[in-house]
Order: structure tokens, then C-alpha cells, then sequence
């Protein structure tokens, strides 16, 4: 699990603008954070989730999450997914990123 106490969390600026003044889409992140730092990493390949899970055992690498956003949130953005990143596991603090795949 990532200890978000010792980490940096950052939103791309496309991710920033899409949320900002925006109650509900700000709320939605802020559970697909806590969905991240849970070990649910939302809808990405089988891979990708060994990869995690292999991340976190050795304290090493990046962790990927991607969550598709609710057709009632998108609001016009023609990313359909928000992917959340966190890397350097083997070096607190580590940093966090919440991004579009277009920002990617």
C-alpha cells in the first residue's frame, strides 16, 4: 500500500482544468486516490497488476492505476480514463500523478 502522508500528489494541467470548480469531479478523484493507495487499481491489464503487485512486495518501481470516468462526469473530455501513477517506490517520498493517457 502507498503511504500518501509521504508522498506528492500532482494533477496534469488538463486533469487540473477538467476538475477545477468542479465539486464532483474533484470528489471522484479523490476516491480514485484512496482506490490507489487500497490496492485497487481499477481497470488495468493483467500485467499491469503484476507489475504492481510486484512493485509493492520489492519497494521498487511505479504503481499504475486507470479508471474509467462515469459518463456523468466526463463533461465533454475526450479522455475516457484517468490514470493515477505513482513512482520511486524505493524512494520516499514518492510521487504521485494523476493524468490523462493524451497527457502521458
Amino acid at each position: 500500500m502507498i503511504d500518501l502522508c509521504n508522498a506528492r500528489v500532482n494533477a496534469s494541467a488538463t486533469v487540473h482544468g477538467w476538475a477545477a470548480g468542479h465539486d464532483y469531479r474533484c470528489a471522484w478523484l479523490v476516491e480514485c486516490l484512496n482506490r490507489h493507495t487500497a490496492d485497487d487499481w481499477g481497470d488495468i491489464d493483467p500485467h499491469d497488476q503484476a507489475a504492481n503487485t510486484r512493485a509493492i512486495t520489492n519497494s521498487d518501481g511505479r504503481i499504475i492505476s486507470a479508471y474509467p470516468i462515469p459518463a456523468h462526469l466526463a463533461g465533454g473530455n475526450p479522455d475516457p480514463t484517468v490514470w493515477i501513477i505513482t513512482d520511486d517506490l524505493d524512494q520516499p517520498p514518492t510521487t504521485t500523478t494523476v493524468l490523462f493517457p493524451s497527457d502521458y
